[in-house]
């Protein structure tokens, strides 16, 4: 904690300067009444000698500033004449007071004021503090100051001799600089000078983004358990992770079963004589038996009505002497009736007409006509309408369940090898579905736009991918946590250690700028005249499924050594980089490539689009990438379309065309973030500028207590 404090006391002097240098710089170029330089504003310091043009400063010779504030009397702010008369000091009229500041300029170690009348200024400021010093002291006897401000004593303070001598405030400074541990700290040209990895200027750069998330109701002088964790090391990367939600189409099962149906061909009718019912027993139905079978509809009745006698001789009476037995019968006064003929589709019980016999055949029914035959056809029951569906597909050939046998239908025995069946088939059915689960509730990403698959789209969007912004996984820290406290810089484990200096970017901007026309050699095509072309490159996902070959960013950034050592040993090394289940999930080697490229930080993702649907359902998707030769190119192409105005073309479209020559002439390389490639061209380089200005900072400082000492 206090090597933390220090370095706060070692930069406060060196931001102080720097401050000052700037708001001179600031001041002596404005023209506006009351300039806090306008040295002319005050007739102690007109000088009607020409003044010189500024020149630049060398760096052997440093230049210092000190401020010297002289405070008018109230209401004694200078009247502004024009700017080649002298100034004039107005009466006391208002509440201003105007600070006077004389330049200094060094040439070696001596310093030489402006001319003017010093001793002028001094009464000037003298003659404003006195009446105030006199006012204030009313103040002790009026007020119980003792009770209000907390420490307050009424004695006489040490600083207040240097009222009456400001020439003692100006040795007590000088003397009590050379004993000040900070100052010694600034000044010491043998002090420890540290350097900054790029990484960690990249902490302090987000903590200064968002200072709340790590300084939120902290004061000065915090302790460890006040401290927050700093963010990890080195710039955040991030990737573009996708899900989908929307209509999801789902392969279910589905069976049709079918039957053989019996056919009967029905001509058979068995016939009947009825009569009245006292004539039963003559060998016949009573007619109200056989009526009643009519209105069941198992009978009809015939048209045939013969004599009762003739009825009785169809039935089998009179054996071998018919017409004898004919002529006595109808002889019989009983007899003298007509029957009435039934035919009927079914054989009626003889328990129902017991006295009907027919004796010349042995049966009860007078005879038989017509047949009863039975047929089998085949009933598909549901499989025509699987068969019809687009949407399914049989899986398997039929099966029979039920068979091979016989069986009797309506009397007749039939045979028959199968009779009942089923058959498989897969369906698509179409469902609502999400996979987004994850990325909604992990608290990581982003959302950034939502795309619609349907390719074309008709209506509302069927299936809807949905962008995350996501931060590409880094492996954990070895070393132990930072922390950033109250009041304190960077610690590790509640010990601060110092702030180091960050070098500047200029350099590597060069570097890498450098290195980007030597790309553009490499990368120039002479059948094309382009520069930094780009190779498109897809993978495939199912909408919904588990396989991804896409996975790319997510599993994680590879180095360029690693990657490019991959690729150089061919399918099988590449396949052992690339994310482990594109091997196991089968994924092309073009996709494993376009893994390792990918988390090499060379490819460029352009988007997603439907590849594969059914039904109108997008049910595979592909992701297209522009993969260029090196990641410096990548950040050219996507850092310098914008700039001439190429936008990339659709996923589906794009074929990651390079600059012409023309294109690439009017690329300004300067305003372009090359953050990304830093690390592999320098490593934290130390520009000569940046040493310099400290150093004369540091000069200047040193300079100025020394020159306040030797007054």
């Amino acid at each position: 904690m206090r090597g933390g404090r220090l370095l706060i006391g070692l930069l406060a002097p060196v931001l102080a300067a720097q401050a000052l240098a700037q708001a001179q710089s600031t001041q002596q170029g404005q023209q506006g009444v009351g300039d806090f330089y306008g040295l002319g504003d005050y007739t102690y310091f007109s000088d009607t000698t020409p003044k010189p043009t500024p020149t630049p400063t060398p760096t052997s010779a440093p230049v210092a500033r000190t401020t010297v504030t002289s405070v008018a009397e109230p209401s004694a702010a200078p009247a502004r004449t024009t700017a080649s008369t002298a100034r004039t000091v107005q009466p006391a009229a208002s509440s201003n007071a105007v600070a006077a500041e004389p330049s200094a300029q060094s040439s070696s170690s001596t310093y030489t004021y402006p001319k003017g009348d010093m001793a002028a200024a001094r009464a000037a400021a003298k003659a404003l503090a006195t009446p105030a010093r006199q006012a204030s002291g009313g103040i002790i006897s009026s007020t119980d100051l003792p009770s209000t401000i907390p420490g307050f004593s009424s004695g006489t303070q040490p600083g207040e001799a240097y009222a009456d001598d400001p020439d003692a405030l100006i040795a007590a400074g000088g003397s009590a600089a050379g004993a000040n541990e900070a100052w010694q700290l600034v000044t010491d040209p043998g002090r420890k000078v540290v350097t900054v990895p790029a990484g960690d200027l990249t902490r302090a750069q987000d903590v200064e983004k968002d200072p709340n998330s790590y300084l939120a109701g902290q004061s000065v002088g915090g302790v460890d358990s006040s401290c927050k964790p700093l963010p990890p090391n080195g710039t955040t990367d991030y990737y573009e992770a996708t899900c989908n939600k929307g209509a999801k189409l789902e392969e279910t099962p589905a069976t049709c079963t079918g039957r053989m149906d019996p056919v009967i061909v029905d001509t058979l009718r068995y016939f009947y004589y009825g009569v009245r019912d006292q004539n039963e027993g003559q060998g016949f139905a009573r007619n109200s038996v056989m009526q009643a079978k009519v209105s069941a509809g198992l009978c009809r009745v015939e048209a045939g009505t013969p004599h009762i006698c003739d009825a009785q001789i169809e039935l089998g009476a009179g054996g071998g002497n018919v017409e004898s037995y004919r002529k006595w019968c109808k002889k019989q006064s009983s007899m003298r009736t007509n029957a009435q003929l039934y035919s009927c589709s079914a054989e009626i019980p003889q328990a129902e007409i017991p006295a009907h016999q027919n004796y010349a055949t042995g049966t009860v029914y007078l005879r038989k006509e017509g047949t009863r035959e039975v047929t089998l056809t085949r009933n598909e029951g549901s499989c025509p309408a699987l068969v019809s569906d687009t949407a399914c597909t049989a899986t398997g050939p039929e099966v029979c369940t039920e068979g091979p046998e016989t069986r009797i239908i309506d009397g007749v025995s039939v045979t028959a090898s199968c009779w009942a069946w089923s058959r498989p088939f897969t369906c698509q059915r179409i469902t609502q579905a999400s996979d987004c689960s994850d990325l909604e509730n992990g608290g990581k990403c982003t959302f950034l736009r939502d795309e619609c698959l349907d390719d074309p789209q008709s209506g509302p969007c069927q299936v809807t991918t949905k962008v995350y912004k996501c931060p590409v996984p880094t492996p954990p820290s070895t070393g132990p946590k930072q922390y950033i406290c109250g009041d304190d810089v960077y610690c590790i484990d509640g010990e601060c250690e110092p702030v180091e200096r960050e070098a500047s970017t200029e350099f590597k901007d060069a570097v890498v700028g450098l290195h980007a026309l030597g790309q553009a050699n490499a990368e120039f095509d002479p059948d094309t005249l382009t520069l930094f072309s780009g190779k498109r490159q897809t993978c495939h996902k199912p909408v919904f499924g588990l396989v991804n070959c896409c996975a790319g960013k997510a599993s994680g950034l590879i180095t360029t050594a690693a990657g490019a050592a991959a690729i150089a040993g061919g399918p099988v090394a590449i396949a052992a980089l690339a994310t482990p289940f594109l091997t196991m999930f089968m994924c092309s080697n073009d996709e494993k490539l376009l893994d390792v490229q990918d988390r090499m930080g060379m490819c460029h993702k352009l988007g997603e689009y439907c590849s594969d649907k059914v039904l109108g359902i997008c049910t595979s998707k592909k992701t297209a990438y522009c993969c260029f030769e090196s990641k410096l190119s990548r950040i050219l192409q996507e850092q310098g379309r914008p700039q001439i105005n190429k936008p990339w073309g659709s996923a589906k479209k794009e074929t990651c065309k390079g600059f012409t020559l023309d294109e690439f002439s009017r690329l300004d390389l300067s305003v372009m973030d090359f953050t990304e490639v830093y690390a592999e061209f320098v490593d934290a380089a130390k520009l000569p500028d940046e040493i310099e200005t400290s150093r004369q900072i540091q000069e200047r400082i040193k300079a100025y207590y020394e020159a306040k000492k030797n007054q």
